[in-house]
């Protein structure tokens, strides 16, 4: 495009004017765009302009997004939340101007070792003013953590709160690369994001601030497990860890209001961010301040199977969630089952075996991909009962996670035509199926569009049925 300057990395020169403003240096770059500090078009003042790589802005469902966040955080007005001063396209690149912080994050900081406990109570005050305010306005932060609280340069430091959902609604496309950002975040998230619960509320961003409290007073994750199942179950098993354990000069009261902030149970937590906020500060200035230990009781729910866990990240994380659990794929329904394990043992396979194995690997397939949006927990079912070997065994804790993540996404997507060529092995009772599926995909009041998939899957007999123990559709990051 004649007059524009790009940098040799595709980004924009200093200097140049995009969309009113001036850029005057790259800040940060990824798989989504960029971010710029430039100068506002009309205000003597710096911004910092989010852009939206073209490739990726060419996804109708991330435009959506992106364009419905920027919204969000822009009627989020508060001394401690970045603001979002406008939007829009130019050059077919859509852009957010936000607030300039000059600074560094709480993450950043803890890079270097604990917080002073006065200096982490404030940081847990003005992050609960923030959350105050952003959930009075019905809004839930959901990805409260260290690095999301920015921390300004000067003798106040003020402290603001960022990222109300705007860069998760944009990580779908790009969850390969983004995949230990999102493992990160599970270190903070509230148990009920895990467990089939249709209630989370601001309790969730309770949990989440207290989380980020134990690990300022301590320099440590609350629970720094090594693998996703681990950190999971942690949350939603192991007891609330102690402050005084980690530091025994830490004022002890701490441990009553980390117990209290990270209860298993929403209903024996703080109500909301600001009576966490004061009890941290009694704590601070009385050792002799206490609450009751919470024990790690599991949550309140409806009866039901402790299989049916699931995570709530934002919808578009799917195929990233899954890259962290071993697996890679991304449509309506997300598996990615590891190889089979012996099942209860194969049968003669009757004449026409390689149809069959055909026709089982298209059934299951299309079942996978039509997510029962009036009965999930009877997709769940009828998913695991068609799997075998070692994917049987993983189901409980993948199908559970593809429920929350398929549920939440506000387009709908089933399989209209499934094709599969199975490769037979030599005694007929495992087959190696590629299958090419068609799904068609329509969010609420817009017209539908299809897609083409390629799947891979193993189908096993056992006792005379085709079970899968291995379902393949690897996501291609746009």
């Amino acid at each position: 495009m004649a007059g524009t300057a790009v940098g040799v990395n595709g980004g924009l020169e200093p200097g140049r004017v995009f969309a009113g403003y001036r850029i005057e240096r790259l800040l940060g770059a990824g798989g989504m765009g960029e971010v710029y500090l430039a100068r506002d078009r009309d205000l003597p003042r710096p911004v910092a302009l989010k852009l939206l790589n073209p490739v990726v802005g060419d996804d109708r469902d991330i435009r959506a997004r992106f364009l419905r966040e920027a919204d969000t955080a822009a009627r989020l007005s508060h001394p401690n939340i970045v603001a979002v001063y406008a939007r829009g396209e130019e050059e077919n690149r859509l852009w957010m101007a936000m607030q300039y912080v000059e600074g560094t994050d709480v993450a950043a900081v803890l890079a270097r070792g604990p917080i002073r406990p006065d200096h982490a109570v404030r940081i847990t005050e003005e992050t609960a003013r923030a959350l105050g305010h952003a959930h009075t306005a019905g809004v839930l932060h959901r990805d409260v953590k260290p690095a999301n609280i920015l921390l300004a340069w000067g003798e106040q430091q003020q402290v603001y709160l960022s990222d109300f959902g705007i860069a998760k609604a944009l990580d779908r496309s790009d969850g390969l690369t983004r995949t230990g950002e999102l493992y990160a975040s599970f270190h903070y998230a509230a148990p009920e994001y895990f467990e089939m619960r249709p209630d989370i509320d601001r309790r969730a961003d309770v949990y989440s601030l207290g989380c980020t409290l134990y690990y300022m007073l301590t320099g440590r994750l609350p629970y720094p497990a090594t693998s996703t199942g681990a950190l999971i179950n942690a949350h939603l098993n192991a007891p609330v860890p102690l402050p005084s354990a980690v530091d025994p000069r830490l004022p002890r009261g701490f441990d009553g209001v980390i117990a209290k902030a990270m209860a298993k149970n929403p209903n024996e937590r703080f109500g909301d961010c600001g009576e966490l906020a004061q009890a941290a500060r009694r704590a601070l200035t009385d050792t002799a301040v206490t609450m009751p230990a919470v024990l790690p009781t599991p949550p309140v729910a409806p009866p039901r199977d402790r299989n049916r866990r699931r995570f709530v990240l934002v919808p578009l994380a799917v195929a990233a969630v899954l890259a962290v659990v071993g697996a890679v794929v991304w449509f309506t329904g997300i598996l990615r089952p590891a190889d089979a394990g012996p099942g209860v043992g194969p049968v003669t396979p009757p004449a026409d075996a390689k149809a069959a194995a055909e026709q089982a690997a298209c059934e299951y397939s299309s079942l996978v991909g039509s997510y029962d949006y009036a009965d999930p927990a009877g997709w769940e079912q009828k998913v695991q009962a068609g799997a075998t070997g070692q994917w049987k065994n993983q189901a409980a804790t993948v199908l559970p996670m593809a429920r929350v993540l398929i549920s939440s996404d506000p387009e709908r997507s089933r399989v209209d035509t499934a094709t599969c060529v199975a490769t037979m092995s030599a005694n007929e009772t495992r087959a190696d199926v590629q299958v090419q599926l068609t799904t068609r995909n329509a969010e609420p009041g817009e017209a539908e569009t299809t897609k083409e998939l390629s799947v891979s899957t193993v189908m096993e007999l056992v006792d005379g049925r085709w079970l899968c123990s291995v379902f393949n559709a690897p996501f291609m990051p746009g």
